[in-house]
């Protein structure tokens, strides 16, 4: 597997051939294994299996409120230019949490040849253990609501796939966030931004969804090790607050730098 750079503009997909509401088939899709520079294959992932890493998660989770706040009619340009005009990458708000009631963190995928050619999403995730769903957004739809009820989910979805499922998912407290990545931004952009869960909707992960999904993880890996932290479980917690870092010093690009300091005055509370 091999990660491809921004300039390689090999995360654009081909224009969808009619709108969402037609039921698209998945975007992913459009990509084949021999059109993937690098492309090694790798394990098909499980539908039952589970993550390493654990991230608790609120059953009363607050609304998300750090993302931009845009007009449903906005246009795909001025979208990506709002977008670009950011100083900093924003992160999710911090959520208290139960460590007994939440058991970990899952990230879905509901199609999955992307994923399964680029291993930065491994990376920025912290886990390989994606369940990719293969473009049934009943099975997806399912897995979310019945299989991880005591997790925090990540969500990464086509649009012609996403328009359902989002809809379907949206507002379950296991639910953390949404992304959406597809070929024609000016169907799917309408529908996703009425969603406050839905953190990018894109067609180039490496510039967009990437980097958000990168400081997204870091937020929750910070809830969780301050969550640790308070039950005096300083090892357990400092491995939070390293991946929280690696994060957003690695991938996220344009990383608060203020976060980056809380990140590492959190690192010396664990000595």
């Amino acid at each position: 597997m091999s990660n491809h750079s921004s300039a390689q503009n090999t995360s654009f997909f081909q224009p969808d051939r009619v709108p969402f509401s037609h039921g698209q088939p998945s975007q992913f899709a459009q990509f084949t294994a021999a059109a993937t520079q690098g492309y090694q294959p790798r394990p098909q992932m499980s539908a039952t299996t589970t993550t390493s890493a654990v991230v608790p998660r609120p059953t009363d989770t607050p609304p998300q409120t750090n993302k931009l706040f845009l007009p449903p009619d906005i246009t795909v340009t001025d979208y990506l230019s709002q977008l670009d005009k950011q100083q900093y990458i924003k992160p999710l708000p911090s959520q208290p949490f139960n460590l007994e009631n939440v058991k970990g963190l899952k990230f879905v995928t509901a199609d999955s040849l992307v994923l399964e050619t680029r291993k930065i999403y491994d990376d920025v995730s912290g886990t390989f253990k994606w369940e990719a769903c293969l473009s049934d957004s009943a099975r997806c739809i399912k897995f979310i609501r019945e299989e991880c009820t005591d997790k925090r989910v990540f969500l990464v979805s086509s649009g012609g796939l996403g328009n359902e499922i989002v809809n379907a998912v949206h507002d379950l407290p296991q639910v953390y966030a949404i992304y959406i990545f597809c070929g024609t931004m000016e169907y799917h952009l309408p529908w996703a931004l009425k969603f406050s869960k839905v953190r990018i909707v894109c067609s180039h992960d490496d510039h967009y969804l990437i980097p958000q999904l990168a400081v997204d993880v870091a937020q929750a890996n910070i809830d969780w090790g301050d969550a640790l932290l308070a039950k005096g479980e300083r090892d357990k917690a400092k491995k939070k607050f390293d991946k929280a870092l690696v994060n957003l010093e690695q991938y996220a690009k344009r990383p608060d730098p203020i976060m980056i300091t809380q990140v590492k005055t959190k690192l010396e509370q664990c000595k």
